[in-house]
């Protein structure tokens, strides 16, 4: 754990509220003081898929979550159809998060990668025969295909099925009011965890504010210090040509150690 410290100042935080207590912690253990503005809302769904899914969950394999929203959603959906929470097929989880999400439903995963990416994933199964085996894929409409379209190259039979949704939340102001903070030049640092927690924001005021759109992009390039969980939300601020910290192991704890790094530097 770094000794440095944010010396009480401001840290934003973009991710959905109930997933922000951890890294809120984490701020003001560090002597940093949190400010919450989701920029990102997760709705679960009960999609046809998902309960196609648990309804023929022995004619699987495998089932992959890659976040805790996807664990929450299925078991959601599966303790209304079962008794036993266990699964019997194979579990791989990405991220710690999402591990700890599964460890409530008192299932442990057979696979976590190094890496908490789909590439990190990838890598873990390239090196497994899953050719003609049948993988459960719950998680958001809105992710990235390189993960069942990768799988299928593997040789796999991949049921992707919606879980949950990725949502601008319906509270906007508040979204308007973090990009006049920053334009303001009122924010220290703000972390970013997922793509969407960035393009959202930029959405939003490109849809309500669009003539403050150019000085939001410069606030967050010259005016604020930001911080990215990983390579697949830093690719989104390059295209903005934002600059940002990235931690080399994709977790909030790290990237805070890492944000604290830089402010010592």
């Amino acid at each position: 754990m770094s000794t440095n410290n944010f010396n009480n100042k401001n840290v934003v935080i973009t991710r959905p509220v109930e997933r922000s207590k951890v890294l809120a912690s984490l701020v003001e253990d560090n002597g940093g003081v949190p400010l919450i503005y989701p920029t990102l809302e997760l709705q679960l769904v009960r999609s046809k898929e998902l309960i196609d899914i648990v309804e023929n969950i022995d004619t699987f394999d495998w089932i992959i979550f890659t976040s805790p929203a996807g664990v929450k959603s299925f078991f959601n959906v599966y303790m209304q159809y079962y008794d036993d929470n266990t699964l019997s097929l194979k579990i791989a989880v990405i991220g710690v998060k999402t591990e700890e999400e599964l460890l409530k439903y008192d299932n442990k995963p057979d696979l976590v990668p190094d890496m908490f990416t789909a590439e990190g994933l990838l890598e873990k199964f390239s090196s497994i025969d899953i050719n003609d085996k049948n993988i459960a894929l719950p998680r958001t409409l809105s992710a990235r295909k390189i993960l069942p379209d990768t799988l299928e190259e593997y040789g796999a039979n991949v049921y992707v099925a919606q879980a949950y949704k990725s949502v601008i939340p319906e509270n906007r102001k508040e979204i308007i009011e973090l990009s006049d903070k920053l334009i303001e030049g009122c924010i220290d640092y703000i972390t970013f965890t997922s793509p969407l927690t960035v393009r959202n924001l930029i959405t939003v005021i490109e849809e309500d504010e669009s003539d403050r759109l150019d000085d939001l992009i410069d606030a967050l390039r010259n005016k604020t210090i930001v911080a990215s969980i990983g390579p697949i939300t830093a690719k989104v601020l390059h295209e903005y040509n934002i600059e940002c910290i990235e931690p080399e192991r994709y977790t909030v704890k790290d990237m805070i150690n890492t944000l604290l790094e830089k402010i010592s530097e």
